[in-house]
């Protein structure tokens, strides 16, 4: 990888043919789809060559790939969810109907006090955590823009999310519906 940084396309092409295949096969195993499993793996060699100078591997190169492919395969099941959802009518649904001006408003109060507890978190924690959770960030971006490393990077969300599970445990009931009702509605 070292000689990839360095802009080595020839290296580049030995890291490609070596372990193209394998992301592929990889990729299928989650994604069920040859075409997309080919796409992203493509996808995911062109990011390797686009931000080469800043990829800072922490194992093997292809410990890193096959993380890569994990995250994008659940990036894209998730996606695909999203289209599901969104394309459900939602008068098919009885429950719409019947969900009350009360549930509406403690379904609102539940989503200020998950709001407030993550203005509650310290600074930059709460950064971090809005770009990892809310702008979808991965964490070796973050850690790149904030001029971090990415171990910070990685305790600051651990820190967020820990904080937020604390603040947040007596609603967990009411948060699971919340989110429930989201998905559906």
């Amino acid at each position: 990888m070292c000689e990839v940084t360095k802009g080595n396309l020839a290296a580049f092409r030995y890291l490609f043919d070596n372990n193209f295949a394998d992301l592929c096969n990889y990729l299928l195993l989650y994604l069920h789809n040859q075409a997309l499993a080919e796409e992203i793996a493509l996808d995911i060699f062109t990011y390797i060559w686009e931000k080469r100078e800043f990829i800072q591997l922490k194992s093997s190169f292809r410990g890193f790939l096959f993380a890569a492919a994990r995250n994008r395969a659940v990036n894209e099941y998730r996606k695909e969810q999203k289209k599901i959802i969104s394309s459900l009518n939602v008068e098919d649904f009885s429950f719409f109907h019947s969900v009350s001006s009360q549930e509406l408003l403690e379904k609102e109060e539940l989503n200020q006090l998950i709001c407030n507890a993550v203005e509650r978190l310290p600074e930059k924690s709460r950064n971090i955590y809005r770009m990892a959770w809310e702008d979808g960030l991965p964490q070796k971006e973050i850690a790149v823009r904030l001029g971090l490393s990415a171990k910070t990077v990685e305790n600051h969300v651990g820190i967020a999310l820990r904080k937020l599970r604390e603040s947040l445990r007596p609603y967990y009931e009411q948060i699971f519906l919340l989110v429930l009702f989201f998905l559906f509605f």
